[in-house]
């Protein structure tokens, strides 16, 4: 697999899913897939089932920013993502506008897939006993607030490379912010 699709977000974060395996959230409150503590960030990954068991991953926005001061700070947002999903590695070009601060936070989350496609969701169509904005799937693909990503069914690692923008003045529309990688285990 190697394909872009821009996807966008009001959660400042993305869910790579298969709709299948997550019905039994219907009713469920809105934001069941993270855990946020007082103390810490998101516990998610260690406390909620489907993200444990490879059913969920969640992606989330979050670029550094330095202050004045020389603190970092991490910030996400909302908005339209330009995704670059692969079975590969990253381009050369890719690697030399990578985040250096972000390959440290890197932790490779595992997915399984079962029925050779998953949903890239920017939180519109996860279900909750949250209404979504009354979009279809045909809509929300439509309006690009997800995307499918076809992959032979198996086990993945999936890491999430951060890009900065090759030129800020002029952006273009189709360069890859986000890459997404895909490793099969055995």
């Amino acid at each position: 697999m190697d394909m872009t699709c821009i996807v966008g977000t009001d959660i400042a974060s993305f869910l790579l899913y298969e709709p299948e395996l997550l019905h039994h959230r219907a009713a469920s409150p809105w934001g069941w897939f993270s855990d946020f503590s007082e103390a810490s960030g998101d516990l998610g990954v260690l406390t909620v089932p489907e993200r444990t068991d490879g059913r969920l991953v969640l992606i989330d926005t979050a670029l550094p920013l330095y202050l004045e001061d020389g603190r970092l700070r991490w910030v996400g947002s909302d908005g339209a993502y330009c995704f670059r999903c692969t079975t590969g590695s990253l381009t050369v070009e890719e690697s030399l506008r990578e985040y250096p601060e972000t390959r440290d936070r890197q932790q490779p989350q595992t997915i399984h897939v079962t029925h050779a496609r998953l949903l890239l969701d920017g939180g519109y169509l996860i279900p909750s006993d949250h209404a979504n904005p009354g979009f279809s799937l045909a809509e929300a693909l439509e309006k690009q607030l997800c995307a499918w990503l076809a992959l032979p069914n198996g086990t993945y690692q999936v890491t999430a490379h951060y890009l900065e923008v090759s030129d800020e003045d002029n952006p273009d529309d189709d360069e890859a912010t986000i890459v997404l990688t895909f490793a099969r285990m055995p």
